[in-house]
């Protein structure tokens, strides 16, 4: 019903040729230009290393807080996610209440159950991880620099993961499935752009391209498999809402591409062993979930929209 309800909208080739070379013209120029001006400016002095600041985003080489580095990190994705609302209302025909969910409306049920229910898998995974190895966990507590990056987070994470999924999982998705016929090239197509979107990020470098894809691309397949059989994205927005926020508040780690003052810093993250956690709180989830709403159309993935 998800993507049938968008074949009602202006599906026009070049409609989306206009809304997606926006949205990167905003993410890439527009909403990066604070960090442009920050780059151009510290490279002047010549005492800032600016090479390594490009490859780590690590905003302290440049004299720059963390909580405020954080901020500019997130101006694109917050300004993105409002423009590209205004576009798939504006310029695509799309009722505002049929962008998030096949009801045509927000439902705020399945947002509060994706937060809660992935909060409380995340923090059982961490703990059971922490016993093999709870030396690897360094607890730090600093108010002033904890206490605004808790405001910043809750503000703006929401906004990132909100664009995150409309622009992949609503957009993307109901547009490459309006057009190939099947829900399933539709998940695996942007599943695989949403893990080439993060190809540019720090732990990327550290930890191996194929190690980081199979956790990126493993989250898209993750919220898309969420908005195919819940029929919208609300719960698709709450997972990855709070697994940014749980990352920027709680557990960290040298090369994420979020560097936050969190409680507990990783010494060493084990990509692998974060990845078969991935899977298993996903699997769990998407077991929950469909008990909860009562899932029973397992088969359509592969039937025909």
């Amino acid at each position: 019903m998800y993507f049938i309800q968008a074949k009602q909208a202006k599906n026009d080739w070049w409609r989306y040729l206009v809304t997606i070379s926006i949205i990167l013209a905003v993410q890439l120029i527009i909403g990066a230009i604070p960090l442009y001006l920050i780059i151009s400016l510290k490279s002047q002095h010549g005492i800032y290393d600016i090479t390594e600041f490009q490859k780590t985003l690590n905003f302290e080489l440049l004299d720059i807080s963390q909580n405020a580095g954080l901020v500019i990190l997130l101006i694109p994705s917050v300004l993105s996610a409002i423009i590209l609302f205004i576009l798939m209302v504006k310029l695509h025909g799309h009722l505002p209440g049929k962008i998030f969910s096949s009801a045509c409306k927000f439902r705020w049920n399945r947002l509060w159950i994706g937060i809660f229910l992935w909060l409380f898998l995340s923090i059982i995974a961490e703990f059971i991880i922490s016993r093999f190895n709870p030396g690897n966990y360094e607890f730090h507590f600093d108010a002033a620099r904890f206490i605004p990056l808790v405001i910043i987070s809750l503000i703006m994470i929401p906004f990132q993961a909100s664009f995150e999924e409309l622009f992949f999982r609503s957009y993307l998705m109901q547009g490459t499935g309006i057009l190939f016929r099947y829900r399933l090239i539709a998940l695996l197509l942007t599943s695989v752009l949403f893990g080439l979107m993060h190809s540019v990020n720090p732990e990327v470098d550290e930890f191996g391209f194929w190690n980081s894809m199979l956790f990126y691309i493993g989250f898209g397949i993750l919220s898309g498999l969420l908005v195919i059989y819940d029929n919208g994205i609300e719960l698709a927005i709450g997972v990855h809402a709070i697994n940014n926020i749980f990352g920027c508040l709680f557990v960290t780690y040298e090369s994420s591409v979020l560097k936050t003052a969190a409680l507990w810093k990783l010494k060493t993250l084990d990509i692998r062993l974060m990845n078969i956690g991935f899977v298993i709180m996903a699997i769990i989830f998407l077991a929950i979930v469909a008990y909860i709403f009562k899932w029973n159309n397992w088969k359509k993935i592969y039937k025909p929209i």
